[in-house]
């Protein structure tokens, strides 16, 4: 049983978003076959986008080809808006490579420190319009980013871009993501996300004020310079997200694994985990211990997911990521096995 990946709320076969998805290819072109900027708009988009900003309670929203171009289009997009880029150091290589593309001055700060944030933003000058950029929930290692704090440190003429897409679908009590789950509403926030997640199909999206995800579309190159997505990506990611409301229980019964799982691990410097989010990490010591860990997992019917990837250790690394619809039996065995595998 493979026990990696990210289809969170075990989406991948839903026959409901696969309907959408074949009618939408049936019914109208594959493509509009330009920018939507251009002639290439189409209402499935703007019915897409409408659906997002509705289900994240947010005014407006700007749908894209995926989630990496959506984090590029919020830093092409703020690049007149901003003065200064500044960015948590463990945030995916998606909001890294948004803010390169900003083009602004970029201050880097110490990964979940609120205070090492404090200290960057008050190294600015009085007049700055600073962009703070953080992963919601990490997706790599677990976890989530304190937003809270990172608002309070935030200047009035700032803005909190967090790129949320291992949380939205999964995290927060109906799967709005970090926000939901931290309690955060607060008109400076901006969200990116991605829909090839927890709901399981394609896309991607800028959410936030109307104000800031209009001027996206007159200034992020990525929207301006791509070509519109198929209109089938924008039909599943419509049923995808309406889905998710009626089917609560299923982000609950996520929800309850995710506690059992981390009730039932070891209190070890190797595992990385947070009962509120999908993803564990374990980081072994030694390549002996990951060995031991591998034939643990293996034994008792799991593939061993072993990774690398950019944020994480260099020669790689155990990253776990639970299901929706695996069992409470499934999760006992996964925990019994990482015990035995580290030797607790």
């Amino acid at each position: 049983m493979v026990i990696s990946g990210c289809d969170y709320l075990g989406l991948s076969e839903d026959p409901v978003i696969r309907q959408a998805w074949l009618e939408a290819c049936a019914e109208g072109p594959l493509q509009t076959g330009a920018s939507r900027a251009t002639t290439g708009d189409h209402p499935a988009y703007r019915r897409a986008e409408a659906a997002i900003a509705e289900f994240l309670g947010e005014p407006a929203a700007l749908l894209t080809a995926t989630g990496y171009l959506a984090s590029l289009a919020v830093g092409q997009g703020l690049r007149d808006r901003a003065t200064h880029l500044v960015v948590d150091a463990g945030a995916h290589a998606c909001v890294q490579d948004g803010v390169r593309l900003s083009g602004l001055p970029v201050t880097v700060f110490t990964s979940g420190d609120p205070r090492a944030l404090k200290s960057a933003l008050g190294r600015l000058p009085k007049s700055a319009r600073p962009l703070v950029a953080t992963d919601g929930v990490h997706g790599i290692r677990g976890g989530m980013a304190p937003l809270k704090a990172y608002l309070d440190a935030l200047p009035a003429s700032g803005w909190l871009w967090v790129d949320d897409a291992h949380g939205i679908g999964a995290v927060g009590p109906t799967g709005r993501g970090a926000a939901e789950a931290l309690g955060v509403h607060d008109d400076r926030l901006i969200r990116s996300v991605t829909f090839s997640k927890a709901l399981a199909v394609a896309g991607g999206a800028v959410i936030g004020p109307a104000l800031i995800v209009e001027h996206l579309r007159t200034r992020a190159g990525v929207y301006l310079g791509s070509s519109a997505p198929p209109l089938a990506m924008a039909a599943a990611v419509t049923a995808a997200l309406a889905r998710v409301d009626r089917l609560p229980g299923r982000v609950r019964r996520l929800q309850a694994l995710l506690r059992r799982f981390s009730g039932a691990l070891p209190d070890r410097p190797e595992i990385l985990n947070d009962p509120r989010t999908p993803v564990t990490a374990i980081h072994p010591r030694d390549a002996d211990q990951a060995r031991r860990l591998g034939e643990a997992l293996s034994a008792a019917g799991f593939v061993p997911p072993w990774i690398q990837y950019p944020g994480g250790p260099a020669g790689g690394f155990f990253r776990i990521a639970l299901r929706a619809d695996h069992s409470a039996g499934i999760v006992d065995r996964l925990a019994r096995a990482v015990r035995l595998g580290l030797g607790v």
